[in-house]
């Protein structure tokens, strides 16, 4: 085993800029309201931001400012206006259209690219509000955890045991250890959860906490597709240690996708 690497000098940043991000995370969070719809739409201004630059050839400022202000707008008036409208009914029409355009983009030069990359941005946030808005912060706070356990559980266990690589042609530090030990890191907070704060006894919360971790990698392997394909290693260098925003996210962005199909379409899945 290596444990050498769990005290790397890039470890100690990652750390450190986790811990700050943290806070301000935290209090949106717990705040929640207007607050929080606001903190979103800046997030989802930087990642829009941090896409169109990797995308958009040649760069552009104007552009890229013009669509971080676009889809922060866009974030903002959903979560101030059309949260209720965020229905069964309603997401099949927007899926409609990312699937149109991810046909479109085969033919189409970066303007498509530079589109799905930001409806598929827009449409997480909506997500992330609507669970906020529309659950218990407790139930929240747990499918963030979730994330945030499965990178954790992932990069100590995957670091220290390394073995079979899960995709080498992708993200070639991923490894099936890492992605147990993720699991196991989602199910450590499935239980604390389910213990304490919580309100069901529904033991299918353990099945969820798996899947949660499961989708959370293929996100992260998603995202590293991308930037594989456009030979770079970070969205950005807005974090130290971490990379872009997009880079963070990666994994919540497929969960939170994930957790509202499963609420919106089989509720009693997980309470």
């Amino acid at each position: 085993m290596n444990f050498g690497s769990l005290f790397s000098k890039q470890v100690v940043v990652r750390l450190i800029s986790s811990f700050l991000m943290a806070v301000p995370v935290i209090v949106f969070i717990l705040v929640g309201g207007v607050y929080f719809i606001f903190f979103v739409a800046l997030l989802a201004g930087i990642m829009s931001w941090e896409v169109t630059r990797t995308v958009c050839k040649p760069r552009n400022d104007f552009i890229e400012i013009g669509i971080f202000f676009i889809v922060a707008f866009l974030v903002m008036v959903f979560g101030l206006f059309f949260v209720s409208s965020f229905t069964e009914t309603n997401l099949p029409l927007f899926l409609s259209l990312l699937i149109i355009v991810a046909f479109i983009i085969r033919k189409v030069h970066s303007v498509a690219r530079v589109a799905l990359g930001n409806l598929i941005v827009v449409f997480s946030c909506f997500c992330m509000i609507w669970l906020r808005v529309t659950f218990e912060v407790e139930f929240f706070a747990w499918v963030l955890l979730s994330v945030v356990a499965t990178d954790t559980g992932a990069f100590i266990v995957g670091s220290t045991i390394g073995g079979i690589k899960l995709a080498p042609n992708i993200s070639p530090n991923k490894t099936w250890a890492g992605l147990l030990g993720g699991i196991f890191g989602s199910l450590m907070v499935a239980w604390i959860f389910y213990l304490f704060w919580l309100e069901t006894n529904n033991p299918r919360l353990f099945i969820m906490a798996i899947i949660i971790a499961i989708i959370s990698q293929v996100g992260d392997l998603l995202e590293s597709a991308y930037k594989r394909s456009y030979k770079i290693k970070d969205s950005s260098r807005l974090i130290p240690g971490h990379g872009g925003v997009l880079d963070r996210l990666d994994g919540h962005i497929a969960a939170g996708i994930f957790i509202s199909f499963i609420l919106l379409y089989y509720d009693r899945a997980l309470i």
